[in-house]
């Protein structure tokens, strides 16, 4: 396996992934920790602290913890409708840090020669290209093809039947897209990584005084706070915000067919809209896990956990202690740095 690989591609959308980091602990309540799988193991993050625990091929489980510091000030990461954003560019770069340090351990088992010169290079290099490469696919190419099949298919007219098939095609996209990959034996296997994750989320959550095995294992694979779940949410908030906006643009009189901007008016807006997308997605999913229990919010839950089926896999024993490792060791850090 190289180190430039296509695992380091998938890292850009596998932070997504994650569980959202949360903001702030409730009262009374387990800390909603976040985590992320790698290559033969899980990252697992808290307020402060975050530690990746790997399978090596001597059958160990190995720890790394990392103190965590935010790129941006506190009044963005704590902002409403901003914080989303700028939470999920910082588990980028932390995810991008667990995948590194396991691809290195990955590499050391094979019995290859690890070289570290240029790992900052190689890191900017990927994270450049992979936004670029999704951008292009899960922005870009739907929007594009609304104007193919509008063009050469069937007339698709107003903005709200557009933007509702530009949506259905995303979702079309992010089906096969998780689909593809997943024929890859190393995706299978972060997949099922995945699953152990939040497996051991929902355990802790449930009852964070115990961590036997087989009380842990009982727990489902799927988790509402999953960033699966906030791509879907995302997906479907896309739709509502792009609608508005392509009406607000129309009324404004920039170019349009069909009361729908030109390409070249609506392809940078739909990326300049992201941190606002991001944003929103964020809260709606953090206030949709808060009222989990509600009757009204249960569909909106279901249909964001729908897709981590497509996501994850059921995962083995050995899978599931080392997410336990990972949990461990960040609850052991937050708590060992807690005030008292």
């Amino acid at each position: 396996m190289l180190r430039f690989s296509p695992l380091h591609f998938h890292a850009i959308w596998c932070s997504a992934l994650c569980a959202p980091p949360a903001t702030a602990e409730s009262s009374g309540k387990p800390y909603p920790y976040g985590g992320q799988a790698v290559i033969e193991g899980v990252l697992m993050k808290g307020r402060k602290h975050a530690a990746v625990a790997l399978r090596r091929k001597s059958g160990d489980i190995q720890v790394v913890d990392k103190q965590l510091k935010s790129r941006f000030p506190q009044w963005l990461t704590r902002a409403p409708f901003l914080r989303g954003f700028f939470l999920l560019w910082d588990m980028l770069g932390l995810g991008m840090w667990a995948l590194n340090h396991s691809q290195d351990a990955y590499l050391e088992d094979a019995g290859e020669k690890v070289e570290h010169k240029g790992t900052n290079w190689t890191f900017v290099i990927t994270a450049i290209v992979g936004v670029v490469l999704a951008l292009s696919i899960f922005k870009l190419l739907p929007t594009f093809l609304v104007d193919v099949i509008d063009t050469r298919v069937i007339p698709v007219t107003g903005a709200g039947l557009r933007n509702t098939l530009e949506g259905i095609l995303k979702f079309g996209i992010f089906v096969g897209y998780v689909a593809a990959i997943s024929l890859m034996p190393d995706i299978r296997r972060v997949f099922m990584y995945h699953g152990a994750e939040h497996t051991v989320i929902n355990a802790y959550e449930h009852d964070p005084t115990r961590r036997d095995a087989d009380f842990v294992a009982q727990h489902s694979r799927l988790h509402p706070r999953c960033g699966t779940s906030f791509i879907a949410i995302l997906i479907v908030i896309s739709i509502i915000i792009y609608y508005f906006v392509d009406r607000w643009l129309v009324e404004l009189g920039v170019p349009a067919a069909g009361q729908w901007p030109v390409w070249w008016v609506r392809w940078p807006l739909r990326i300049l809209l992201i941190p606002l997308l991001a944003g929103i997605s964020y809260e709606v999913l953090k206030g949709a896990f808060a009222l989990r229990k509600t009757v009204i919010i249960l569909p909106l839950i279901y249909f964001g956990m729908l897709f981590q089926i497509l996501t994850t896999r059921r995962p083995t024993r050995d899978q599931i202690e080392v997410a336990q490792a990972s949990l461990d060791a960040v609850r052991s850090r937050e708590e060992s740095t807690a005030p008292t």
